[in-house]
């Protein structure tokens, strides 16, 4: 800290702030730039009562810098020692580049014997890790004053957002020493001289000048946002994130962080300055992409940027995890080519494409690419780069270049409101386009719903008449049938009666002494099979009127399917011809079913295997249990198998036998009605069971009934049906 006469010196009142009027804003903007460019390339050791009021004094001409690799040299070696040969005179700011090396500055001051000897040397930007004065404390030693991002903003004798030193100017020239030391920030230093007065005046219109930028960068965020909910584009969103971020990085750079987030501690400047940066160059990046258009004019142009900003976010973690001062020369690097490529892309869009109409968001973006481009080359070449451009000539450019850019933004919105008013009256144009067709299209279809009412009327009255025609067809039908039923019952009882009294004539005619006659025998017989076949075609006849009613409930009672099948194969065995043979495996259970019905089906099959086998062929009837349905295992149904031998059925004509009336092409000469199988199945059916041919080839084909203990009951009655 600086001795205490020297604070005594110090006027009252420094760390008070004093609000200016709003116009003074306004001669800073126009008036900085003249300062900056205007201010003397050299100011004279000796002060003067006028210097240090109305604009700073400059010790650019005037400073010696000299170089500590070793960064251990103390005051006495760089004053009195060897050091203090190798000074050499620097011809503007300090532009060291990314050094770590110590630096030491060296300048002479005396003023005149009317000046005041309370001055302020002010050092700017500050960013530098390490500040210390030396003072000559006027016994040969030197007062020591330390500053710098290391110390605490509240520990500043000066409370600023630069760094400032009291400091008290003797008549006589005296050497002053500054040391700096930073490790992953550009060595710059531009050292100012004030008197108390002229400084709380500077100050005060600084304070004014970063307020109204902040309050104006808030306003443009909170419409930016606004403008992004209501015109649902998040480019506006973007665009606040995008100021959002350069507030916070100008803030940094002008020293108000620890200012006003952390005054008690040590701030981590370099860490929080460069992970601010890194975000700030992300954001800057895609932005500029989206406002450019990139993506949809040049995609591999938006690739790239799409690196730079994964680049600059990996860029991140190192900076975050404490090592900014190894990120720092990758990020000026990175960040010095991406803005030449963005410049470049940036004119052949303007230049070779011709969209003239970026040409505000790049006037906006040329302020900051070329002070920025100038600052990242300044630390890169040190004094190789001639010039300098001082904090006040940055501030004036992210002014101008948020001006620009809100222009731009502003005249995207209002193209994007005269877009949308465009296209709102397209859309209403569209609109009463649609409503005149549309009253066109409801008028014409009023007279086709006119028209096709009047057909759908002659239409219903003609529909009224063919349904009163079909009622009455119905009922002739029902009428028809009841007489077609009744006549068909008819005929076979009167055809019953004459056949079993011819049957019974033939069978006497068979046991009397006649029927021994080798001549006779035969005859008896033939009658005896075509009356057997002519009653069998008067059963199937009236089983398929039967049938046809599927609703009329079937006459169940417990059949012993083996006494069923003995009685039927000794029907069909005449004297001297036993050619069926029933073989039964297992001992089958009774089952439910109509006995009618059930004797018909095996009668068709047993009778079709007699009819197309051999005469000196027999005919198999093998009857076993089955598997049917049930979760346990256990047998719950018989199987009829009726085994012939003879020629088959042809491959062609298996899937038809089963229709009804169908006869086989090869079998037209031996006699029947076609109604046999089907009758056979359709009864098997009914019990629940089915009838399919199982093998068939040239030695003869089996035919196989699976018949459950209990039939399912029967379907919904249908008023269809009785027809």
């Amino acid at each position: 800290m600086c001795s205490k006469e020297i604070r005594s010196d110090s006027p009252a009142g420094l760390n008070s702030f004093s609000p200016m009027p709003f116009f003074l804003l306004l001669w800073r903007c126009m008036a900085v730039l003249c300062l900056c460019l205007a201010a003397p390339a050299w100011a004279s050791p000796t002060l003067m009562p006028s210097d240090g009021l109305e604009r700073p004094v400059l010790l650019t001409g005037a400073l010696e810098v000299l170089m500590d690799p070793s960064g251990t040299w103390d005051i006495e070696a760089v004053s009195r020692g060897p050091q203090s040969q190798g000074f050499r005179p620097l011809s503007g700011p300090l532009a060291a580049g990314f050094t770590p090396d110590a630096v030491w500055l060296r300048f002479a001051l005396a003023r005149a014997p009317d000046t005041p000897a309370a001055w302020l040397l002010r050092l700017l930007p500050p960013r530098l890790q390490e500040v210390t004065l030396y003072a000559p404390d006027g016994s040969g030693g030197h007062v020591v004053t330390p500053l710098g991002a290391s110390v605490p903003f509240a520990q500043r004798e000066i409370a600023d957002h630069h760094f400032v030193f009291p400091m008290a100017v003797g008549v006589q020239p005296a050497s002053y020493y500054v040391r700096l030391h930073t490790e992953s920030s550009a060595m710059q230093a531009q050292l100012e001289l004030w008197q108390p007065a002229g400084f709380e005046r500077e100050r005060s219109i600084d304070y004014v000048f970063i307020g109204a930028l902040l309050g104006a960068v808030a306003l443009a965020i909170c419409m930016n946002l606004c403008f992004g909910i209501w015109l649902e584009d998040s480019l506006y969103a973007h665009y606040a994130l995008y100021l959002f971020v350069m507030c916070a990085l100008l803030v940094l750079r002008m020293g108000y962080a620890a200012q006003w987030f952390e005054p008690a501690r040590t701030l981590p400047f370099d860490q929080v300055m460069l992970a601010v940066q890194c975000l700030f160059n992300a954001v800057t990046t895609s932005f500029m992409a989206r406002i450019f258009g990139f993506r949809r004019h040049l995609r591999w142009a938006s690739r790239c940027f799409d690196f730079v900003v994964a680049f600059n976010l990996a860029a991140l973690a190192p900076v975050l995890a404490g090592h900014p001062a190894a990120v720092a020369p990758w990020l000026a690097t990175g960040s010095l080519v991406s803005t030449l490529f963005g410049a470049l892309v940036v004119c052949y869009l303007i230049g070779v494409r011709r969209h003239f109409r970026y040409l505000l968001p790049a006037a906006a973006f040329s302020v900051g690419t070329l002070l920025g481009l100038y600052a990242m080359l300044q630390s890169w070449l040190g004094h190789a780069l001639p010039g300098s451009i001082g904090e006040d000539i940055h501030l004036l450019g992210a002014i101008t270049h948020l001006v620009l850019l809100n222009v731009a933004v502003a005249d995207r919105t209002r193209h994007a409101e005269r877009n949308y008013r465009a296209e709102k009256e397209r859309a209403w144009s569209i609109k009463r386009n649609a409503e005149q067709a549309l009253e066109a299209k409801v008028t014409q279809r009023t007279a086709e719903l006119a028209r096709a009412n009047v057909a759908l009327r002659e239409e219903i009255e003609k529909r009224g008449q063919l349904e009163t025609r079909l009622l009455q067809s119905i009922e002739i039908k029902r009428n028809a049938i009841k007489q077609q039923h009744e006549f068909v019952s008819m005929v076979s009882h009167e055809f019953r009666t004459p056949l079993a009294v011819i049957d019974a004539a033939a069978q006497s005619l068979d046991i009397s002494a006649l029927g021994a006659d080798p001549m006779l025998k035969p005859r008896t017989a033939k009658i005896r099979r075509s009356v057997q076949r002519l009653s069998m075609l008067i059963e199937n006849i009236l089983t398929a009127d039967r049938l046809q009613l599927e609703q009329r409930p079937l006459r169940l009672e417990p059949v012993d399917v083996e006494l069923l099948l003995r009685g039927l194969c000794d029907t069909f065995n005449m004297p001297g011809a036993r050619r069926l043979r029933l073989e039964a495996r297992v001992r089958a259970p009774e089952i439910e079913a109509d006995r009618s019905l059930l004797e018909i089906a095996l009668q068709n099959l047993m009778h079709n295997a007699l009819k197309y086998s051999p005469s000196e062929r027999g005919v198999s009837v093998v009857l076993s249990r089955t598997q049917h349905s049930m979760p346990d295992g256990t047998p719950d149904g018989v199987a009829i198998d009726v085994i012939d031998h003879g020629s088959g059925v042809a491959p062609d004509e298996a899937q038809h036998i089963f229709e009804p009336y169908y006869r086989s092409a090869s079998m037209a000469k031996v006699p029947g009605s076609g109604l046999g199988l089907h009758l056979s199945r359709e009864i098997a059916r009914r019990h629940g069971g089915e009838v399919s041919l199982v093998a068939t080839g040239e030695t003869g084909s089996t035919f196989r009934v699976v018949l459950p203990t209990t039939p399912p009951p029967p379907p919904p009655r249908s008023d269809f049906a009785a027809l």
